[in-house]
């Protein structure tokens, strides 16, 4: 396990799409350590575990919840007569474990019931998975201050797309939270994956 790293975290983003699921793929490779996506949404294509499984070969933990529409948990949860609460997780027994989350930070799981609130029964530090482009100024900003604001742990932040230095040098120093890796954004990850866990690698590394 890299030291840069706490042994089990919680691997939200600032928004879906941004590249959460290859991002924890990477991690898990790199740092041989276990997955769990507690709540899926969406189940006619490859789901979130199972893409991990299949590219990084590690120990992935059934979800606790597989809902049929790709949508918001909540709402995914509502087709199906399901009112998911936060007594219904359980944490996996692992000394190194990746927890994923469900799109952006505040993504409501039931009528009462937000991610953070997940995150918060659970204790797991937060890394935040962002964009490095136009824009992710304000959708991390943001998203920093609810974090805070919920008072969770906040370990740190990964970078997703081509480098942006204003923009690397804006998340750290203004929204005070340091950036712990940078992966690029590829067309085709299952291609690019061994050079993006390579890369992964040495910069948790420090080289």
């Amino acid at each position: 396990m890299s030291p840069v790293l706490p042994p089990r975290f919680y691997l939200s983003g600032t928004d879906t799409d941004v590249g959460k699921t290859v991002t924890a793929a990477v991690l898990c490779a790199a740092l041989d350590i276990a997955y769990w996506k507690p709540v899926q949404a969406g189940l006619d294509t490859e789901t979130d575990s199972a893409r991990v499984a299949r590219l990084a070969g590690v120990k992935v933990y059934p979800e606790r919840y597989r809902l049929k529409r790709p949508a918001s948990p909540h709402r995914a949860a509502e087709d199906e007569e399901i009112c998911i609460q936060p007594t219904d997780f359980t944490m996996p027994e692992a000394d190194q474990l990746l927890v994923e989350g469900a799109g952006g930070l505040m993504v409501p799981f039931g009528p009462q019931f937000w991610q953070t609130d997940l995150i918060q029964h659970l204790d797991l530090p937060v890394i935040l998975v962002s964009r490095s482009t136009l824009g992710t100024l304000n959708h991390t900003f943001l998203t920093l201050e609810a974090i805070r604001a919920r008072r969770l742990s906040l370990h740190g932040m990964i970078l997703v797309g081509p480098e942006h230095h204003e923009n690397r040098t804006d998340l750290q120093e203004m929204g005070d939270c340091p950036v712990l890796a940078q992966l690029p954004l590829v067309d085709d990850p299952d291609l690019a994956f061994p050079e993006l866990v390579a890369s992964m690698k040495r910069q948790l590394a420090g080289v």
